[in-house]
């Protein structure tokens, strides 16, 4: 399967496109976004490589003047672009780039949840905001009729997803206009 996705913020004024390609063995998604968040214009670029269970392998983000992330996990360990461990974020089995919905749909694939069931992860937080700091975080996914509700802290929404697990609308931040 090969999509080719796009989606327009709401909050802000910007556009993602990403290209998202499922093999037997390997799912690749490349992405760039485009806006102008809090007044500042960002141009992120990001590659994330998943196994054929939708396990993140590798990630790596850019956004422009900033030193890239590149982070490959080895089984339970995450490692940065050097080959030095991160042990803080060892556990984690998502990513999440903040940003962008596409990194809400690997773990929405990974768990297949049934409807009302619910389940805690915790994710490598890239947050390009941050000078694209690199956290853990603990998040909960819990799945609804047609979508899943989507949990971090205090904050909460109510994602809509395609039969395919992609997230067509996420309220007040992107909706997805290629389909």
């Amino acid at each position: 399967m090969r999509r080719e996705l796009v989606w327009t913020a709401e909050r802000w004024r910007g556009i993602e496109y990403t290209s998202l390609d499922v093999t037997e063995d390997r799912i690749t998604a490349n992405g760039a976004i485009i806006a102008v968040v809090g007044g500042r214009p960002i141009r992120l670029r990001y590659h994330v490589e998943c196994d054929a269970s939708w396990r993140p392998v590798s990630v790596t983000v850019d956004v422009h003047d900033q030193p890239a992330v590149s982070l490959r996990r080895e089984g339970d360990r995450w490692c940065d672009g050097d080959g030095r461990e991160r042990p803080d974020l060892a556990g984690c089995l998502d990513v999440d780039i903040a940003l962008t919905p596409l990194t809400n749909t690997i773990p929405i694939r990974r768990l297949t949840l049934d409807v009302g069931e619910s389940q805690d992860i915790d994710v490598v937080y890239i947050d390009p905001g941050s000078g694209l700091e690199v956290s853990p975080q603990r998040q909960r996914y819990t799945r609804t009729g047609d979508g899943y509700r989507y949990s971090s802290g205090s904050f909460e929404a109510d994602l809509l997803v395609d039969a395919d697990g992609i997230v067509v609308d996420y309220p007040g931040l992107w909706t997805l206009e290629s389909r």
